[in-house]
């Protein structure tokens, strides 16, 4: 199973202090290895995500330089026709720029995206299976039962 994981569940792993941290963090341990497929842009969202609202740069460098180590994770750079499917997603389905990526990456590489970002997961193309960690978590338990 090919999976795309929006930078929001990254982020939410590399902060204990964060609600969503236990699943995330949890959700990262079990899928270390898959075939996962992630934007380019995952690393300056990574950082970004963490140094704004911390003013610090220490945890942004640790999380982007996890995630470009992360195993199994293959970055997928934003050519022209992935930008175009993703121009053409954000109009359609109503997302922000960043969140349409994602979506086209997802698409693109028939894997499921998985995300906090409540958007991501309702506004998709409705041929794309979306879901968050806590739900890939029991769907793989389930499996194993």
């Amino acid at each position: 199973m090919n999976l795309t994981i929006d930078a929001s569940v990254f982020v939410s792993a590399a902060r204990p202090s964060e609600k969503l941290y236990p699943v995330s963090y949890g959700f990262l341990q079990k899928v270390k290895g898959e075939k996962i497929f992630c934007p380019t842009l995952i690393l300056a969202e990574c950082g970004a995500a963490i140094a704004r609202p911390t003013g610090g740069s220490a945890l942004s460098k640790k999380l982007v330089a996890l995630v470009r180590r992360f195993p199994g994770l293959t970055q997928i750079p934003l050519n022209r026709s992935l930008a175009l499917r993703a121009s053409e997603i954000a109009i359609e389905d109503r997302l922000r720029g960043a969140d349409a990526i994602y979506v086209a990456v997802a698409e693109n590489l028939d894997a499921v995206l998985i995300s906090w970002d409540e958007e991501m997961l309702q506004r998709g193309p409705a041929s794309l299976v979306t879901m968050n960690p806590e739900d890939w978590l029991v769907k793989q338990a389930e499996k194993r039962s």
